[in-house]
């Protein structure tokens, strides 16, 4: 057995009073394949999710103890998403002051976007940031340490020295160009912060029981919608294909975390873009496997539109029995302009076909976008009501929040749009706020635009908020009544009470939640 490798899910931020109003509880998968690599080359690994571990009420003195119990080599910390940039300096900060000696790296997506001002900034405490995806490059990083004592010219590593930000480039063969040749990951290695024990909790708690999520694909989105990073992402993480998971690579890792507690999982990537023949064979895999039976729901992203009767269908008979729609916007003027490859006919066609096939479609809605007014809000407003009418649940409306490395941060002048939020100092607002009971944060209002100002965003997102919450009980009743069987028929482990649950339980939140 090698040496000890710390891993850290960090806090959003160790100092705020209440719960942060973006809380980020669940690991990133792609820290845990981190995980998995070295696992599989003999190293000792631990993973802490701090964040479970601050909301806990552990202290810093405490995360001093808990290192008392392992002697790690190199030290890992995610900042896989803008609400970590805080959390995971200061991570950073109380870590070095306990293991002056111990290399500590920052990954993730937020961190690769802002490499270069984090090691600028914060060199002192932070040795490096590793770009990318970073399963090959951070293994050949702790074997360096281990062997030769020194990080060494590992490809996407951005680090300071002699006065100035140096970067090494990443070559082809820092990635896997198979993604099989990954392994699946475990929560196994998640442990108690204090006393090194199997954490009790290792999974993120849904309101159905132990979830996580599962990679299907990695690389580019074939599609260019100007606010998302996804269809940029070759640029970012350093992949300039799209591909996917084999369904055996799928199904062993999905039984493996079954096997470690798991209840219910989700594709959060991009599984809707790999083809209508993967997913039928997808979907028939996991019915062979009889993987439906073993969860109490499977819940994907989609596009509305993208996925046909037949996928639908199979996949909901493979125990799929929610999807997250991206609808954005309910004007078609507005879609166009975002690039965006449905409209309002398609969206309401295709709420209408999942629920046929027992799948509630979930729906996601936002507001500022380039050239929205009025009307357009009106149009939004209009089809959330009518989406809800033909079984639709409206499950996320938010401001929209322009990140980096998209097309509409990078041409923000062109589309009329003037960036409140712009550096990673300026990123660290989405560490500093906390919860409130409705979701009025002008301060993190990423944005405004030739039409609205940032308060004017926000009010239309909470309008829209307004109006779905003061039909709460007209959804949930519309919804039992006419569409709960039809759900039940092709999911044995639902019933109508719990059905019932989780969308009083959504509709609740909606109010609270900000993005």
């Amino acid at each position: 057995m090698k040496s000890d490798v710390l891993l850290i899910h960090p806090p959003v931020n160790f100092d705020l009073a209440r719960e942060p109003f973006m809380p980020s509880s669940r690991i990133g998968y792609g820290l845990l394949h981190i995980a998995a690599c070295l696992l599989r080359r003999g190293y000792r690994v631990v993973v802490w999710n701090l964040d479970d571990a601050v909301r806990r009420g552990i202290s810093p003195q405490a995360v001093e103890r808990g290192l008392k119990t392992i002697d790690p080599i190199v030290i890992g910390v995610e900042m896989n998403w803008l609400n970590l940039s805080r959390g995971a300096i200061q991570t950073a900060e109380i870590l070095k002051k306990l293991r002056p000696d111990t290399p500590t790296i920052i990954g993730g997506t937020h961190a690769t976007i802002f490499s270069g001002s984090i090691v600028k900034e914060y060199h002192t405490i932070i040795d490096g940031v590793l770009t990318g995806e970073a399963e090959k490059t951070f293994l050949r990083l702790v074997e360096n340490v281990e062997n030769k004592g020194i990080i060494g010219k590992v490809g996407g590593l951005v680090y300071f020295r002699n006065g100035r930000v140096r970067q090494i480039s990443r070559k082809k063969d820092d990635l896997y160009e198979n993604i099989d040749d990954l392994p699946p990951y475990t929560t196994k290695v998640i442990k108690n912060v204090t006393q090194g024990t199997p954490a009790e909790t290792p999974f993120f708690q849904g309101i159905v029981g132990p979830s996580m999520a599962v990679e299907t694909t990695r690389g580019p989105c074939r599609l260019k919608c100007i606010y998302c990073i996804g269809g940029r992402i070759d640029r970012v993480l350093g992949r300039c294909n799209f591909t996917t998971h084999s369904q055996n690579w799928i199904i062993n890792q999905i039984n493996l975390l079954i096997e470690e507690g798991m209840k219910d999982l989700t594709f959060q990537d991009q599984p809707f873009l790999s083809g209508k023949t993967n997913l039928l064979d997808l979907a028939k895999t996991l019915q062979r496997e009889k993987i439906g039976e073993k969860l109490k729901g499977i819940n994907m992203t989609a596009i509305p539109g993208i996925l046909d009767g037949e996928v639908l269908e199979e996949m909901s008979k493979a125990g799929l029995n929610t999807i997250d729609y991206g609808v954005e916007s309910g004007s078609n003027r507005i879609l166009n302009l975002l690039n965006r490859p449905t409209s309002r006919e398609t969206v309401l066609d295709a709420v209408k076909l999942t629920i046929s096939k027992g799948i509630i479609p979930k729906t996601f809605w936002m507001t500022g976008f380039p050239g929205e007014k009025t009307p357009d809000l009106n149009e939004t407003k209009d089809l959330i009501l009518q989406t809800t009418k033909v079984g639709g649940i409206p499950w996320w409306i938010t401001p929209l929040v322009i990140i980096p490395g998209t097309e509409l941060f990078e041409r923000a002048e062109d589309f009329g749009v003037k960036l409140r939020v712009k550096t990673f100092e300026d990123f660290t607002i989405y560490s500093n706020v906390w919860e409130k009971a409705v979701s009025w944060y002008p301060e993190a209002i990423s944005h405004e635009t030739e039409n609205m100002t940032r308060y004017e965003i926000l009010k239309a997102s909470f309008d829209l908020k307004l109006e779905v919450y003061k039909r709460s009980e007209e959804i949930v009743s519309n919804f039992i009544k006419n569409y709960a069987e039809q759900v039940i028929s092709f999911h044995s482990t639902l019933t109508v009470n719990l059905l019932e649950q989780i969308i009083r339980e959504n509709l609740k939140n909606l109010l609270k939640a900000f993005f």
